[in-house]
């Protein structure tokens, strides 16, 4: 799929971050065809054990991945690698820089807007790190690791201790939230730009038992949206910018009425026009699909569709916005979605990859 030049005549480049051993790959890089919805492999990189999740630099020059592990070598914690990527066909390169997150089996990684800091949330570690970026996208060692704490949870199996799920800046603000399923809260932090540091802000606490995920910040409302994983509700944050203050609102059911099954949600992505919002459920199999009030940000449930395979950990939506893409964990694919513009319902396609245990997809920048 590339012309005489090399660059690829698909619509798209992703990268698929899988779990597994450092011998196998982890992370796919694939071309996607946005007229077929065909998705084909282009390129399999080995080297890094349980690539969970992926992220890039703003300048779209850099691939960063997370190793969600236990230890790094002799080191306590997991890390997180850099690629280069070649900037007409999207391949990578893996490089000698990774950092170490100082906390055990980091699960979610993110930016900031100029590309001078990567964040990372440690899971078992229930703490936070960030680590500068050279003005090369290298990796620095960490400048600040915070450890969460607070009021437990009461469901004693997942509850257990701090959990850090995800981290992301609040828009275009100086404070970063982390989203802590451990002990129900959004942590909130000042980012520090000239220092590049994090320093301790505020927190909004959802309600008990929630487990708070993943966020995702509206690019336009003052809203933000945190899928909570242990009772599969989101639950609307009204968003200060100013004051770096999140408020719960609204919380909405992300499954069918009546469905008493197992369900852990997972990923959670708004479309590109803003007007609606999806979400993943492992159990139930489904990709939900939400309204979003252009006025108030709060949620109506319109669709569930299922998912094409089993455990949804993660989807993405394209860059263009008419396709959603699902990372199928336990069947080991990838199923292709259509996203209707208007109405933001989706319609399952012909169309999916198989792949070992993939678990995160991010789509590329390239010029």
């Amino acid at each position: 799929m590339s012309n005489q030049n090399g660059r690829p005549t698909a619509s798209g480049i992703l990268y698929v971050g899988s779990y597994g051993t450092a011998e196998e790959p982890t992370i796919h890089v694939c071309s996607f065809d946005k007229m077929t919805g065909e998705l084909e492999v282009i390129q399999r990189v080995s080297g890094l054990e349980n690539a969970s999740y992926l992220t890039l630099h703003p300048n779209g020059a850099r691939l960063y991945a997370a190793s969600e592990t236990e230890a790094t070598g002799e080191a306590g914690g997991g890390s997180v690698a850099a690629f280069e990527i070649d900037e007409v066909t999207g391949m990578l390169r893996m490089t000698s820089n990774r950092s170490l997150t100082h906390g055990a089996h980091p699960c979610y990684i993110s930016t900031d807007e100029k590309g001078r800091v990567l964040f990372a949330a440690n899971y078992t570690g229930g703490n936070i790190a960030i680590l500068p970026i050279t003005a090369d996208g290298e990796l620095e060692a960490a400048a600040a690791v915070h450890q969460h704490t607070g009021e437990l949870g009461p469901n004693s199996s997942r509850q257990d201790a701090p959990h850090a799920h995800c981290i992301l800046p609040l828009g275009k603000s100086p404070f970063v939230c982390a989203a802590d399923l451990g002990i129900d809260t959004i942590v909130i932090y000042r980012y520090e730009d000239e220092r590049r540091l994090l320093t301790p802000h505020g927190f909004s606490k959802v309600h008990r038992g929630a487990g708070p995920r993943h966020l995702i910040f509206h690019p336009e409302l003052p809203a933000g949206y945190v899928m909570n994983e242990l009772d599969s509700t989101i639950t609307l944050l009204k968003a200060d910018t100013a004051l770096g203050a999140l408020t719960a609102g609204q919380s909405i059911s992300a499954l069918p009425a009546g469905y008493d099954g197992y369900n852990d949600a997972a990923d959670i992505h708004l479309g590109r026009s803003g007007r609606y919002l999806y979400s993943s459920n492992r159990g139930h199999n489904s990709i939900a699909v939400f309204a979003v009030d252009q006025a108030s940000g709060e949620l109506k449930l319109i669709q569930h569709i299922d998912c094409g395979g089993e455990t949804p950990r993660n989807f993405a939506v394209t860059p263009d916005g008419g396709h959603l893409l699902v990372a199928n964990q336990k069947t080991g694919s990838i199923a292709v979605f259509t996203v209707d513009a208007e109405s933001g319902l989706l319609a399952k396609t012909a169309s999916s990859l198989a792949l070992p245990n993939p678990v995160c997809i991010q789509f590329a920048k390239l010029s």
